[in-house]
């Protein structure tokens, strides 16, 4: 009897030391030889320049590029920025320079549209890099554009849907302005947005469903409205009147998503559904969204750290030799039944997925650095 509580005390005794060991180590760093976050983003970065326009054909834009592209370009021009790649910059800056050297070109969408408004993301991350005030006036033009026109009702800009994909192609546009321009009442305006949206759709268990008319918590979708209220709670000075009921809706997120993640460390198609695939674009906005609330304070470390690494981890073995993520969800329109969201075709460097893993890296970059959002 003696010797098996010696084996256990001994047991016990390893155990604290080993959890002790972890609370003191920062997962967010040290990661191995090809999975650190420079490594990774250059490998998408390249895969980025190396590539075509993606183009979109929605709502009569037949040359215009995909918001996916430019989710991935803003995640590019952070990365190259973050690591001094002068070279990556300026091929990044050629890649998109006609949107303003060219008054004829189809590139930058036309219409009031979430899906176009993102699009300024680009030229006012250009413009901060090179102070070329024709990437500033297209890129605010834009902003403005997307208030123009306000519901009499709930004072939200005419584009909302009550889609949570808005979270982010409308608030995030607004809160960069306001980092670029120094504009307060872009941001403002983005927190009443990511408010509204959260007050109205947030759930219980604080997940959301994709639309208002749609209860499936679609993976992707989440990601959108978790990168969305990041961008916004970056943005937002201390003692904004809107900022702490964001950060309640934001820390509830965060705390639905953390007890949905896979063994794997990916998040599933369906987020709720234990047998429905694992989906990585959402994964990579998850762990931006982790990442970014615990560097800033927001999330607890020791709670939020291990799960963010074994999900950053996933993404790199995710990755193939041409830096193109694989199990990426098509584009996804509001869909009829759960097994329409389980029928979507899955992908391999369709830039939804790059994107995220970009934003991941980036913030993994930040970690322990003095470096702003």
């Amino acid at each position: 009897m003696l010797k098996y509580l010696v084996i256990a005390v001994s047991y016990l005794l390893n155990v604290s030391a080993v959890e002790s060991s972890v609370a003191q180590t920062n997962p967010l760093v040290d990661f191995p030889a090809g999975a650190t976050p420079a490594e990774i983003g250059k490998r998408v970065t390249e895969n980025l320049l190396a590539r075509p326009f993606m183009i979109t054909k929605f709502m009569n834009n037949r040359g215009s590029i995909h918001y996916a592209e430019i989710c991935t370009a803003y995640g590019a021009l952070n990365f190259a920025e973050l690591t001094q790649d002068a070279d990556m910059l300026k091929r990044l800056a050629l890649r998109y320079a006609p949107i303003v050297e060219d008054p004829h070109t189809p590139l930058v969408p036309t219409g009031s549209h979430g899906d176009f408004t993102v699009f300024a993301l680009v030229p006012f991350e250009l413009y901060r890099l090179n102070g070329d005030s024709r990437y500033l006036e297209l890129a605010e033009k834009m902003v403005i554009e997307q208030w123009k026109e306000v519901n009499p009702v709930d004072g939200l800009t005419h584009q909302a849907r009550w889609w949570i994909d808005d979270m982010y192609m409308i608030s995030a546009v607004d809160s960069l302005a306001t980092r670029i321009t120094g504009k307060p009442e872009y941001v403002d305006h983005a927190a009443r947005f990511l408010n509204a949206y959260s007050a109205r759709l947030q759930k219980p268990d604080g997940l959301l469903p994709h639309t208002e008319n749609v209860p499936y918590y679609w993976g992707r979708g989440i990601g959108w409205a978790a990168a969305g209220m990041v961008e916004a709670l970056i943005t937002l000075p201390e003692d904004h009147p809107r900022r702490k009921e964001l950060m309640t809706y934001y820390q509830r997120l965060m705390a639905g998503l953390l007890v949905t993640q896979a063994p794997s460390g990916l998040w599933r198609q369906l987020l709720d559904d234990p047998n429905s695939w694992e989906e990585t674009s959402c994964t990579g906005m998850f762990v931006y969204s982790f990442v970014t609330g615990i560097n800033r304070g927001w999330l607890k470390r020791d709670v939020y750290g291990p799960a963010a690494r074994k999900g950053w981890l996933a993404l790199v073995d995710k990755l193939d030799e041409k830096g193109a993520l694989k199990d990426v969800c098509i584009g996804t329109n509001e869909e009829k039944g759960a097994q329409a969201y389980l029928n979507r075709r899955r992908v391999t460097g369709d830039f939804h997925g790059q994107a995220p893993l970009l934003w991941s890296a980036n913030a993994l970059l930040r970690t322990n650095t003095s470096l702003s959002e």
